[in-house]
């Protein structure tokens, strides 16, 4: 069984059920994902839609629904009993299921770690209790853990391995009836509803004072398929701002620069070597309650691997249009501080390595299965 809480998650589960299905092709998948865990043919027994909600106010205002979801999948996990569970981020609703699955006798897999070493660290307790491995997809996240006494392989990132566009530049600009003479800047809001509330007006009000400043400026929005069909173009009904449904790699590689809200995406630009900018802004009363639980220097996954600010990142009240439109107009115009960045992009894909991220953890679970 694979439960992935996120879109990220999604994609990730069905690349791991993949690589399982090449392994043991008499193997049947169970789990909570989305159109790509679909697609890869795991049996969904609940949608990743449902669950896309962050920050504390908005768990808060779900959790009825949330809680439901959870209580479904307890019960599905003891009828179908499967010989490992494999458990993908979103600690907040996998951890309670890690719990369960411990007192039916279920092996654990976490694939993609909580962020345990930036907040919530009392995590660490359960993770120790009710996983049996943990599969991390960064390297220095293998030693915290392995400090910590749990069972630890770092596995490579899923990403890496088709980090890389199936369409030339200009042939997305002509599929997108977009110029080839003008700049392209991608804004990207976000896999959650939540999130795009939250952050998309602030770029859509960036990429309006950014028109203003230069005539050779267009603009496009990659849509994930986690989002309600209406809701992005809520948003730039009156704009001539561009939308997206093609792979995400062909919409960075497209891109001269990009404001990207915090989150996968991030790296995925970073593995692409597109210089961006990175936004988050959460409800003012979620940013007050984890200003004083987080314990991290940068919010984007670059810059937590490097250890330095490679993208700058505008977090809640710097998350201004102001802000993002002055740093886009830097990055259009200083090749010198583009050309760092994209050198420090290539480190960071560099230091990940080129693990197969998606067979590592398919055979890990495998041995996890013949173990038991």
């Amino acid at each position: 069984m694979i439960v992935a809480g996120e879109a990220s998650g999604d994609l990730y589960g069905a690349r791991l059920a993949r690589e399982l299905e090449n392994i043991l092709p008499d193997i049947t998948c169970y789990g909570l994902g989305g159109e790509h865990m679909r697609k890869a043919g795991v049996h969904l027994l609940a949608d990743v839609s449902e669950l896309s909600v962050i920050g504390l106010v908005e768990v808060i205002k779900h959790y009825p629904r949330l809680r439901s979801i959870l209580k479904t999948m307890k019960r599905e996990l003891k009828r179908i009993h499967p010989d490992v569970l494999v458990l993908i981020d979103s600690p907040d609703f996998n951890l309670p299921l890690a719990k369960h699955a411990a007192r039916c006798g279920i092996r654990v897999m976490y694939y993609v770690s909580p962020q345990i070493w930036a907040w919530r660290s009392s995590r660490i307790r359960v993770i120790r209790k009710c996983v049996d491995h943990m599969a991390t997809v960064f390297p220095f996240e293998e030693k915290f853990y392995r400090d910590a006494g749990v069972p630890v392989e770092y596995v490579g990132h899923p990403l890496v391995e088709d980090a890389h566009s199936s369409m030339g530049r200009d042939a997305f600009l002509k599929a997108h009836r977009l110029s080839a003479d003008k700049k392209l800047v991608g804004l990207f809001p976000g896999s959650r509803t939540s999130e795009v509330e939250h952050n998309f007006p602030t770029l859509v009000q960036a990429a309006g004072a950014l028109a203003r400043q230069r005539s050779d400026v267009q603009f496009v929005v990659p849509v994930a398929s986690t989002l309600p069909a209406d809701l992005v173009q809520r948003f730039i009904r009156d704009t001539e701002i561009t939308t997206s449904t093609a792979g995400i790699y062909d919409v960075i590689h497209a891109c001269d620069a990009i404001a990207a809200t915090s989150g996968t995406v991030t790296l995925q630009i970073t593995l692409m070597q597109t210089p961006m900018l990175i936004i988050y802004k959460v409800s003012p009363l979620t940013f007050r309650i984890l200003s004083r639980l987080v314990n991290f220097t940068y919010a984007g996954i670059a810059n937590v691997i490097a250890g330095k600010l490679i993208s700058r990142e505008f977090i809640q009240h710097e998350a201004t249009a102001d802000n993002v439109a002055g740093e886009l107009q830097r990055l259009l115009s200083d090749p010198d501080y583009t050309a760092r960045m994209k050198k420090e992009m290539g480190d960071i894909r560099d230091a990940l390595g080129e693990k197969n991220g998606s067979a590592e953890a398919a055979r890990l679970a495998v041995r996890l299965m013949n173990s038991g």
